[in-house]
């Protein structure tokens, strides 16, 4: 009973580290940024250095018959397309709204989980619905009265959650797929939405930068991808596997609390009653989904 226990926190644990982590991530992305690379090529920059310190190995799998995680085309496009997304939305509207608009999560993943996986909805997690959406309606319509992304930035964190949702959900459901094909196809396809994005005839994304421009930038980028995006991203996506999307989406909630404290610390963006209510309720959203599903019982209405 002990060891089972222990099996079921350690996937908890890791994305609570691993997500806490993860709540910092816009701070290479703007320190990127402001090192010259423009919005959209730094998002390319994070995605692609990954790629090509995962490819020896991938191409070592590849040899012997293993696979890689290039088959894995759909969860790939889906979970690194929604990251992409987000870091995208990081550069192009406060760090603070990107954050809040992305962590309506668990409503998507809630959603999902009762229209597709056959969830029963609970009081719990209609409450959680009624206090998540009502968060999103207010960082949207806060200061206009009008619940609608305020800019580009602002409709790619919305965006954003609603694919990670679906995505976290594949990577659960998706059988027989190994961490390692995961993380690459992540990283791998997380570059191509990332290269649509930054080839986007958009002002904001900006333009490509020289190599002169980029030769200092690359060990500042090795360093980024071994020490950070490919363990937080292993640790994320294997503990996504092993925890349902509604919880997995709640305890993703505590980057929110680490990157919007971090903002409000660290820049000096707006944040005022409207980003601190619609904080206040998306994380209440959250803690009504855990504690009101702390039995497990939710669980067994997954329809065969």
């Amino acid at each position: 009973m002990q060891a089972l226990t222990q099996k079921r926190r350690l996937p908890i644990i890791i994305v609570v580290l691993a997500a806490s982590a993860w709540g910092l991530f816009w701070l290479p992305l703007r320190a990127f940024e402001a090192a010259g690379l423009a919005a959209g090529w730094a998002t390319l920059a994070q995605f692609a250095t990954p790629v090509l310190v995962l490819a020896p190995a991938a191409l070592w799998f590849a040899a012997r018959g293993r696979p890689t995680g290039v088959k894995a085309a759909v969860t790939g496009l889906l979970v690194g397309g929604a990251v992409a997304l987000y870091a995208e939305s990081v550069l192009l509207t406060d760090v603070a709204r990107a954050l809040i608009l992305f962590y309506v999560t668990p409503v998507w993943s809630t959603l999902l989980e009762v229209w597709l996986m056959g969830r029963r909805l609970t009081r719990a997690r209609g409450i959680a619905l009624v206090l998540g959406l009502g968060g999103l309606v207010t960082i949207l319509g806060g200061k206009t009265g009008i619940p609608l992304p305020q800019n580009l930035g602002d409709a790619m964190a919305l965006l954003s959650g609603m694919v990670w949702a679906a995505g976290s959900m594949r990577v659960r459901t998706a059988p027989g797929i190994g961490i390692f094909e995961n993380v690459f196809a992540f990283f791998l396809y997380g570059s191509a939405v990332a290269l649509v994005i930054a080839l986007l005839p958009i002002e904001a994304v900006g333009a490509p930068p020289s190599l002169a421009e980029l030769r200092p930038l690359i060990p500042w980028l090795l360093v980024a991808a071994v020490g950070f995006l490919i363990p937080v991203m292993w640790g994320l996506l294997w503990g996504s596997k092993h925890i349902d999307p509604g919880r997995l989406g709640v305890l993703l909630q505590l980057e929110a609390v680490v990157g919007i404290g971090s903002a409000a610390l660290l820049t000096d963006e707006p944040f005022g009653l409207v980003e601190l209510l619609g904080t206040v309720l998306v994380v209440a959203a959250g803690l009504v989904d855990v504690l009101g599903d702390r039995d497990g019982k939710s669980r067994a209405a997954v329809r065969t």
